[in-house]
């Protein structure tokens, strides 16, 4: 008895102290027909027993149902927009308003399961397989893929800044907004991470798999560079996520089991991470090793294989390397006419494509953009607009010329740059300047005055960046070379300089991209510097970055940072 009373009064000041405590009181639930109203969560509608009305059932948010008769004139709303009744779904939270016995307005949130679709409610997330002018195809996280388009209203964000849409790369991780449920039209785009930039591509031995620390130690290591494999150093101990890719003759590899593969040949493909490099890809040599530099002439997605221009058949599989674009690609990223050296293991029939290393780069690097490159003599200067006679088109990395005038407009934006003393030009200075003159005024004859030369960087006929000079270049002498950076010099006889590592120049008589074996040195000092779609100075770039330049031997004219 003394037991009970003493669990009795322990029970009463445990509720006393709830009453008491701030916030946290303990009182019975306030009746919703008293108070005038009701908040919690929308279950169903059923009808009455005589059929003639409806009946909610809401549960509030102490955990109470309530079954309420909702009036034939509610008036329904889901994030304040007007609704019908059957637009509110199970589920959602709701705050409704009562008229005696009665629901007489309800207001629904969408939070939950959504009836109205609030703007950029819809969201999808992937990563870039395909990118076909205004089309953009994304394969999600289940393996399925997606086509979805995008208009001139699309707002694409990468790292929260504005980007144009031919900024797109295929690999690059987005997330896609939508205003509408069953539209295919993209709202907004952000660009949550860039496709996987490859930092170097490897060769060793196998020695060491530490698969507790995530870590591999490759001996013998050798590096692609310059179209072949040249020596790096004796041992790497090279850190990779546990999750790494790993496969053997087209065969997936779990992590678990490489340490088996001690003593093997393998492959790698390493990425940058805070200043670190990891190896993010691996292909273990199975049979025989050989080595292609060619173009592809005919890909057949059914068999899996594709023809080189030699008649060479060479198959691919999930477990095959693709660099593309100085980024890590899906097989899908391979076009017909790419120039790519092919890593092979195998013989015969057998051949399977380890590494695919793809040297193509333009002006645009997917169909989306409508950059072009010009030269051409300056004949007007206008406050909005400018005129060039007999110029040149950048045309598959070859000048076409064009025996007529072709007009631009330029604005506030434009970047105008004197490439006779690197400085930059206001547009009012440019317009103001003696670059585009009657030859035959007397003032002109006077002084002496000529019109200049231009290199033009377009998007459509708005000039992006324009370059200015007085004599004009010998085109036929100038060669279209990409490349990755290694190293920016800052030489005290000619100025800014930079080596090339893993160059191509492109050949219009094999009409295909050449790799250089060796490195390049190329003077900066003269030339129109284009990155992100700005004139950027000397010295802004950097190693690893990958441009395309215009280049007379040893002096550049045109460079774009990819």
């Amino acid at each position: 008895m003394v037991r009970k009373l003493k669990l009795t009064a322990f029970i009463l000041a445990a509720i006393m102290v709830l009453w008491l405590w701030p916030g946290g009181e303990v009182r019975a639930e306030e009746n919703p027909f008293t108070q005038g109203y009701i908040e919690g969560y929308w279950l169903e509608v059923q009808s009455s027993p005589e059929g003639t009305n409806f009946l909610a059932l809401i549960e509030s948010y102490q955990g109470q149902n309530y079954l309420i008769a909702i009036s034939p004139t509610v008036n329904c709303s889901i994030d304040r927009r007007p609704v019908s009744l059957k637009e509110i779904r199970p589920g959602m939270e709701i705050y409704a308003q009562l008229q005696g016995r009665q629901i007489n307005a309800i207001e629904a949130y969408s939070t939950v399961n959504m009836g109205y679709l609030s703007p950029g409610a819809k969201v999808r997330k992937g990563n870039i397989t395909r990118i076909d002018r205004d089309q953009i195809e994304i394969m999600r996280g289940d393996g399925t893929r997606e086509v979805y388009f995008t208009t001139p209203a699309t707002i694409i964000l990468r790292k929260g800044q504005i980007v144009p849409a031919d900024s797109l790369y295929r690999g690059d991780r987005v997330k896609l907004f939508f205003d509408e449920l069953h539209t295919n039209l993209i709202s907004r785009m952000e660009i949550e991470g860039d496709s996987i930039l490859v930092k170097g591509l490897y060769k060793g031995t196998l020695a060491y798999a530490d698969g507790i620390g995530n870590k591999l130690i490759i001996e013998n290591l050798q590096v692609f560079r310059n179209g072949s494999w040249q020596k790096d150093r004796p041992t790497w101990p090279v850190p990779h996520d546990s999750d790494i890719l790993m496969y053997i003759g087209g065969q997936k590899v779990m992590p678990k089991n490489l340490k088996y593969y001690q003593g093997q040949t393998v492959f790698l493909v390493s990425r940058e991470v805070m200043g670190r490099e990891k190896a993010e890809r691996i292909v273990i040599k199975n049979q025989y090793e050989s080595h292609f530099s060619d173009k592809i002439k005919t890909l057949n997605w059914y068999t899996d294989m594709f023809e080189l221009a030699d008649h060479q058949n060479i198959s691919i599989n999930e477990g095959s390397i693709i660099i593309k674009n100085g980024r890590l690609q899906d097989r899908y990223a391979l076009d017909v006419n790419d120039d790519a050296f092919i890593l092979v293991d195998g013989r015969g029939d057998s051949r399977m494509a380890g590494i695919i290393y793809v040297y193509n780069e333009d002006v645009n690097h997917s169909n989306s953009g409508q950059h072009y490159l010009y030269a051409g003599k300056l004949d007007e200067v206008f406050q909005d607009q400018i005129r060039i006679k007999d110029f040149f088109l950048l045309n598959g990395h070859e000048w076409d010329s064009f025996d007529k005038d072709k007009q631009f407009f330029y604005d506030h934006d434009t970047c105008i740059v004197d490439l006779e003393t690197g400085r930059r030009l206001a547009a009012e200075e440019f317009y103001a300047g003696d670059y585009a003159v009657d030859e035959d005024s007397d003032r002109s004859r006077e002084y002496d005055l000529k019109n200049w030369y231009a290199y033009i960087y377009s998007d459509g006929d708005r000039v992006v960046a324009i370059g200015v000079q007085k004599d004009q270049d010998s085109l036929l002498r100038q060669r279209i070379t990409t490349g990755r950076v290694g190293v920016v010099n800052d030489d005290p006889l000619v100025g800014w300089t930079i080596v090339l590592n893993d160059a191509a120049d492109w050949s219009a008589r094999k009409d295909q991209w050449m790799p250089r074996s060796s490195t390049i040195r190329i003077n900066q000092e003269q030339a129109l510097l284009i990155k992100n779609n700005q004139i950027i100075d000397y010295g802004e770039i950097k190693p690893g970055d990958r441009l395309y330049i215009v280049r007379d031997d040893f002096n550049a004219r045109v460079i774009i940072v990819k």
